[in-house]
């Protein structure tokens, strides 16, 4: 009898050892996804297509916000603290409170390093003002922060943004790159279909009550 409860205890502790062992890679998995903090709701976007199941991204903003005028909360300072990788519109347009977060956020994020993204520093920018002057009214000095309007500006980013995942997490280099291969071939088949189903409108007068839809414009070639 004491040698059956032996033979029991042995195979109990081998059965919460076996779980153990299987839970732990779990939990290593989730501990070594990359941390993403994006400004808006685009960029995340953007950086699942790539990252996929690699990373955790959160964003700052959603769609219905005007990510000129976002206040810096707690939350996001608990957030971006955390962050691995920050990923922007730039041009100034989260100039009213992304300098606050950086204040507070990790090294990993901080201008200059791989973690800090900035979308409109790797696609040509659009609306930079030659001279300054409130009276032309509403102006942003590093031009037109709004570049994810043209879908073009998107497969640029997408290199980029691989690059920055690849430097943080080399050992999934051929994951990502596999990623980005199949978001910008799917991206660039829909840019065709867009711009043939477009075409009839080359030229075509319209008015905006704002410039953000600028790279919209030039891309569609409307006037």
């Amino acid at each position: 009898m004491v040698h059956t409860n032996i033979n029991f205890s042995m195979l109990w502790l081998r059965a919460v050892i076996s779980l153990l062992i299987l839970a732990f890679p779990l939990v290593a998995n989730a501990a070594d996804r990359i941390n993403v903090f994006a400004c808006e709701p685009e960029w995340a976007s953007l950086v699942e297509q790539i990252g996929g199941d690699r990373i955790t991204v959160f964003s700052a903003t959603h769609a219905k916000q005007d990510p000129h005028h976002i206040r810096a909360r707690p939350s996001l300072i608990a957030k971006i603290r955390k962050a691995d990788l920050l990923i922007c519109s730039g041009a100034d347009l989260e100039a009213g409170w992304l300098p606050v977060l950086l204040r507070k956020a990790n090294a990993r994020i901080q201008p200059g390093e791989n973690g800090f993204l900035m979308a409109a520093d790797f696609v040509p920018v659009l609306g930079v003002p030659v001279f300054l002057d409130r009276s032309l009214g509403d102006l942003h000095p590093d031009g037109n922060p709004h570049v994810h309007l043209n879908p073009h500006n998107l497969l640029l980013v997408a290199d980029e943004v691989t690059k920055r995942l690849v430097n943080a997490d080399d050992n999934n280099e051929i994951y990502y790159l596999n990623r980005l291969t199949d978001f910008s071939s799917r991206l660039r088949r829909a840019i065709n279909k867009w711009e043939e189903e477009f075409e009839r409108f080359k030229g075509v007068s319209i008015i905006t009550h704002h410039k953000s839809f600028e790279y919209l414009i030039n891309w569609l070639q409307l006037t």
